[in-house]
């Protein structure tokens, strides 16, 4: 099976499930490797079109934003990763080493940043106090569930720091009131109704005892309650979040949801519009704790209504809960953009945010930007390699021959060379460059100064490269000074490593021949294993990435003997020893 029909089959499998696992493809294609299919989601993840996960892959949020309408400010701009366009960025939480990266740009930019529903870094904080609400929630549950054996299902988010407050503040609860579950049932819903429910009904089958449910929010609860009444359990479900009216309405059902910790999305998404303003006028912002109210279904008409046939949130709530007050008149900021970047454009919670937000930058003329928060990664990283690529062009001297293997930064190692070229192309007069990777053969295609040789090998359309066994030929007559790596892991302990085999292979080609290698590797990859190993930490001389890098894995690398070469910064000189040998010169 080809390459486009294995992703159409992909696609197919998660528009008809919404989430699929490497079992089920694996299935579906018997014929196909495992390693094809995980390459295969990989490349698919990287086009936008679905979401890795551990052991399979779900639909993208663009893919579900187009089945439920897209979120308001999306038509502002296709992407939010061009940060110098915003005034202000208002983050949800997200996880992974590359949310640092965004994180760090932000502030370095000084553009305001508030963080919202969780701390973050460098951003000033908007949200609950998530442990404060579960508590209070808990507090109820128990004094209903008083004098009962308690079986608890928790469905949560486990890489979000807020909800797992949530469920600590809720267990904390449930102790005050007197109830410790015989058994809590703890599974990880991923932020997806999908997987939520499959999990939450491999834990029913699993504990027939189970009678009480804790969401960490409006799918997870939606999932807990669905699962139960398919398997025909009777059970008591308390939820935070509230992210949507609609949901709310399920508390006048008199059904198993029996109280929820609303957080309230459009008071959230109101003060973070304030906040940006107050940050664009160039005053300090501090943390805001927003309100949040433990509603059951007699108290439910406080708080809501459906005089007019939708349920929604009463508008003088809206305006007593938006306390907040700005200390100056308002003013027209007609050529500001705000920045919102939600991890799950799709949720309840986000789009109520959204529209709350819409409606507030029209009070003050400015512009909603949404966009989800993998784009500015995306582009900072891009940024991050760049820069990294512009220092390793500086290594090169006059008739060196470098090699180079496939990758975003030696592509931009490329453009630079070429750069170089066209403006000093004394520098890399009889410079060599050796590559099994086409963009930067085609990158470097029409500069006279530099030399080109493409390795033999067989064509990996996937990364435009020549990999296997006939690559290595080429190295019985080249033999490189200098060898860029490129790859997508580096650690002292596992060395590099790729996410494909065959590129691996290659790599490691490419050090065995070179008299010196130097890794490029952005602070994303510098600490993190790929799959496949290239080669041993000690093949290497350097470590060439950006000032993001965390202290302690510089230092982890240089307690092994590698140096740790940071871009923009002062490099060691290079130099040629008699004979042609190249060294460092230090």
């Amino acid at each position: 099976m080809i390459k486009e029909q294995r992703h159409a089959r992909i696609i197919s499998m998660l528009r008809q499930q919404g989430v699929v696992s490497m079992e089920e493809l694996r299935r579906s294609m018997p014929g196909v490797a495992a390693v094809t299919l995980r390459r295969d989601l990989a490349q698919l993840d990287e086009l936008g079109a679905i979401r890795r996960r551990h052991g399979g892959a779900v639909l993208s949020d663009e893919t579900l934003l187009r089945a439920r309408g897209t979120l308001p400010g999306s038509e502002a701009s296709p992407l939010a990763s061009d940060l110098d366009s915003l005034d202000a960025v208002i983050l949800p939480p997200i996880s992974g080493r590359g949310s640092d990266v965004l994180r760090r740009e932000i502030v370095r930019r000084g553009i305001p940043f508030i963080a919202e529903s969780a701390p973050q870094q460098g951003g000033a904080y908007l949200g609950p106090d998530n442990f404060v609400a579960g508590v209070e929630l808990g507090r109820l549950a128990g004094q209903e569930m008083g004098g009962k054996l308690v079986s608890m299902l928790v469905i949560g988010v486990a890489e979000l720091p807020n909800t797992r407050e949530r469920v600590a503040g809720f267990e904390a609860g449930l102790a005050e009131a007197g109830v410790r579950p015989t058994m809590i049932h703890r599974v990880n819903g991923q932020g997806s109704y999908r997987i939520g429910l499959r999990v939450a009904h491999d834990a029913f089958a699993a504990d027939e005892a189970i009678n009480l449910v804790f969401a960490v929010n409006d799918h997870a609860a939606i999932a807990g309650i669905e699962a139960a009444e398919r398997l025909d359990r009777q059970v008591a479900v308390y939820s935070m979040g509230g992210e949507s009216a609609g949901f709310m309405a399920r508390l006048a059902e008199a059904g198993p949801l029996r109280a929820v910790g609303a957080l309230f999305p459009e008071v959230v998404g109101r003060l973070g519009i304030d906040m940006a303003v107050l940050g664009i006028l160039g005053q300090s912002l501090q943390d805001t704790i927003t309100p949040h109210a433990v509603i059951t279904p007699e108290s439910l008409a406080d708080y809501f209504d459906n005089s007019a046939g939708t349920w929604r949130l009463k508008e003088d709530v809206l305006e007593r809960l938006s306390s907040v007050r700005l200390g100056f008149n308002t003013k027209l900021l007609r050529s500001r953009r705000i920045g919102f970047l939600p991890h799950y454009p799709a949720h309840d919670w986000y789009r109520s945010m959204a529209i709350a937000m819409q409606d507030r930058c029209l009070v003050y003329g400015a512009t909603l930007v949404t966009a989800p928060p993998h784009h500015g990664i995306s582009a900072e990283i891009a940024r991050l390699r760049r820069e990294i690529a512009q220092s390793a062009a500086q290594l090169l001297r006059p008739g060196m021959v470098v090699a180079l293997n496939e990758g975003q930064v030696n592509l931009f190692l490329a453009e630079e060379l070429r750069n170089l070229a066209a403006q000093k192309s004394e520098r890399l007069q009889g410079v060599t460059v050796l590559t099994n990777s086409f963009d930067v053969l085609h990158a470097l295609e029409d500069t006279s100064a530099v030399k080109v040789i493409l390795t033999a090998g067989e064509y990996q359309k996937a990364d435009r490269c020549l990999v296997g066994p006939s690559l290595g030929a080429i190295f019985e007559r080249v033999r490189p000074h200098l060898a860029f790596i490129a790859s997508d892991g580096v650690t002292p302990g596992f060395g590099l490593s790729s996410l494909d085999e065959r590129r691996a292979l290659a790599a490691q080609r490419f050090i065995n021949a070179a008299e010196i290698s130097i890794v490029l590797a952005d602070s994303v990859a510098l600490g993190s294993d790929a799959n496949h190993r290239i080669a041993g930490i000690s093949q290497v001389r350097s470590v060439l990435t950006d000032d993001g890098a965390l202290p302690e894995d510089r230092q982890r690398f240089r307690s092994v003997g590698v140096d740790v070469l940071i871009a923009g910064e002062a490099l060691p000189e290079p130099a040629f020893e008699a004979g042609g040998n190249y060294r460092n010169q230090t």
